[in-house]
């Protein structure tokens, strides 16, 4: 058990991204069964974030990860954008659909209670994305890059699904999902370094991307609605950066910010 400890404190961020996988990858063939097995896939980041956690930082590391949970005064100006921005986002891409003359018109309001369901639970994805690994991402590098980096990693933690038939993703591009994540976390990170490592307003802007998506976007070719939404996502995320700079911030990370994560991702 010490080696396994010595050995997850040396390589944190490496155990945990393996263990997120690990933890989620096998139920997804569960999803051709039924949907419902899908729920407890998206606890896999969460759960490999407490582990990790647990084995680096003890009790203190814990309370840390959780406490981003109840960061919620934050601005109402960023639950504003957390919220809104995306259902602009989506009613951009819809309209851009329609402008390049879609044959079939978009259908608003295609929501389910899957839909709100899985708003809820997006909390399972964001304590390890954004509660666990950002912070230790962005100890040693930029938020642009930081959030680059997270994107391209939690595009990949969806790669079952585009194979699995009854998966939302089965048969999609993959490519077009990847640099549609990118942007995702380019976002989620700016809304995040600005609302005080706030995991509850990560969740709730993620859970906003998901269902704005259905309510705007039904209708549309899926394929298609990934592409129209990497370049509308992708615009905004470019904007951002230029706006912001690299720290998506106008105050810039600096080791005193946050001692303790420095200190852990030296040592990994």
């Amino acid at each position: 058990m010490d080696t396994i400890t010595a050995f997850v404190k040396r390589h944190p961020l490496v155990v945990f991204f393996v263990l997120a996988y690990v933890l989620t990858w096998p139920m997804i063939p569960l999803v051709s069964v039924s949907p419902l097995w899908g729920f407890p896939a998206l606890f896999g980041p969460a759960l490999a974030a407490v582990i990790v956690a647990a084995l680096t930082d003890g009790r203190a590391g814990l309370r840390d990860l959780l406490s981003q949970l109840v960061r919620w005064r934050v601005g109402a100006r960023w639950y504003a954008v957390a919220l809104g921005l995306p259902m602009v986002l989506a009613l951009t891409a819809a309209s851009l659909n329609l402008l390049l003359g879609a044959q079939t018109s978009v259908n608003f309001g295609e929501l389910s209670v899957l839909n709100f369901v899985v708003f809820v639970l997006i909390v399972g994805e964001e304590l390890g994305w954004r509660g666990y690994a950002l912070p230790r991402l962005l100890a040693e590098r930029s938020a642009l890059a930081a959030s680059l980096i997270l994107g391209v990693l939690w595009g990949a933690w969806h790669l079952p699904t585009f194979f699995v038939t009854g998966a939302p993703q089965y048969g999609l591009p993959f490519s077009a999902f990847v640099l549609l994540t990118m942007a995702y976390s380019v976002l989620i990170s700016w809304v995040y370094v600005h609302s005080r490592e706030s995991v509850l307003i990560a969740s709730l802007m993620h859970g906003a991307i998901n269902l704005s998506q259905s309510f705007f976007l039904g209708g549309v070719d899926p394929a298609k609605e990934y592409w129209l939404l990497a370049a509308v996502y992708g615009v905004a995320a470019l904007g951002v950066a230029l706006a912001f700079g690299a720290n998506l911030s106008s105050k810039r990370y600096v080791e005193a910010d946050r001692p303790q994560v420095q200190d852990k991702a030296s040592s990994g």
